[in-house]
């Protein structure tokens, strides 16, 4: 049996790589272990700096717990501007089983909807931001500005649903090409980030 060299993991004999870390084991089958000294002491002995995943000590990133926040505000946005938003629901739903056929929800939950989604879409714009000032994490960064895209447009499109503009069906295609070219595009600026 041998040993990984960086996180002092059994391997064996025939492994090319480490199963927990993938360190390459080639070559370093007989480099890993110190003579008479076992390795789960060289573990111990090892510095948080060698650990395979990086040093222990990380600083926190709290711009999910940000997003949390942010959602649970905008939620209770939605709930104070549409109180009723739990009954209209209800009923809605409840003639849509009566007629068992889909029907369009009235104004106020297309009104709700549209708040939610934008103020969403608005709140991943500050916490791209946040992740991009304070942790320098472009590539989470773009993803988020890019989700926040999608859910502004996805808002405009619901709301041009409740105009009578658009068909619920091309509000749902237009959003699946605007996800697709947004992918698109995350996927060539990654490569330059």
């Amino acid at each position: 049996m041998a040993t990984c060299p960086k996180c002092g993991k059994m391997a064996e004999e025939d492994d090319q790589f480490c199963r927990f870390c993938g360190t390459p084991l080639k070559d370093q089958s007989s480099a890993s272990a110190k003579p008479g000294q076992p390795a789960e002491e060289q573990r111990r002995v090892r510095e948080p700096e060698e650990y395979c995943y990086g040093s222990r000590e990380r600083r926190g990133d709290y711009s999910g717990l940000v997003s949390f926040g942010l959602l649970l505000l905008i939620i209770g946005i939605v709930f104070v501007v549409n109180p009723n938003i739990f009954s209209q629901l209800d009923s809605w739903t409840n003639r849509m089983s009566q007629a068992q056929m889909l029907q369009r929800p009235p104004q106020e939950i297309i009104n709700s909807a549209v708040l939610f989604f934008a103020l969403i879409g608005l709140s991943n714009f500050f916490v791209s931001g946040l992740r991009y000032v304070v942790y320098k994490r472009k590539r989470r960064a773009l993803s988020t500005a890019f989700s926040g895209v999608a859910l502004i447009a996805f808002s405009y499109l619901i709301y041009l649903y409740g105009q009578h503009k658009l068909e619920w069906q091309l509000a749902l295609a237009y959003e699946i090409v605007v996800i697709g070219l947004l992918v698109i595009v995350y996927a060539v600026a990654r490569h330059f980030l």
